[in-house]
Parts: structure tokens; C-alpha cells; sequence
């Protein structure tokens, strides 16, 4: 899920979901650096933020907002489809 410059997706390299920003260096390749972290603990989701990155960008809060709803949801309905197993 992408808002703007700002992205929500699964990383293959830390094997978790994550939030990053967006940008292009001064050659217009487009980069990316991490704003936040969600970690999954026996209760759902938590989200870890890196630094004040997630506060100093609104994108990030609507954004992350949508993610940790979206995580926690996922999470309780896959606990529901295992008790009913």
C-alpha cells in the first residue's frame, strides 16, 4: 500500500512488515529509508518506530495508522480460523 511518497510492504531482508519514505537523490534514482518497523507478538501487532521519522511525517501516521489496523485484523482472524480448526 502506497500514499504519496510513503509505503507499506512486506521486507524480504528484516522478514517483517515495514514503513518507509520515499525520495530521489540528486541523480533522480528513487531510494528509500525505513520510518517504522511492525513487529507481531502474541496479542498482534506492535509498531516500532525508527528515530522521530513516523512524527515528523503526516503521510507516515495515516499511513501507519491503516497498516497496524490492517495487521491487527489479519492477525485476529487467522487466531480465529486456528481455534476453529
Amino acid at each position: 500500500m502506497r500514499f504519496r511518497e510513503v509505503e507499506f510492504r512486506w521486507s524480504e531482508f528484516n522478514k517483517k512488515y515495514e514503513l518507509v519514505r520515499w525520495y530521489k537523490d540528486c541523480n533522480d534514482k528513487e531510494l528509500c529509508y525505513v520510518v517504522a518497523f511492525f513487529d507481531e507478538t502474541k496479542e498482534g501487532y506492535d509498531m516500532r518506530t525508527v528515530g522521530d521519522r513516523f512524527f515528523e511525517d503526516k503521510d507516515a501516521f495515516i499511513v501507519g495508522k491503516h497498516a497496524i489496523e490492517f495487521l491487527n485484523a489479519m492477525f485476529y482472524e487467522l487466531q480465529r480460523e486456528e481455534e476453529l480448526k
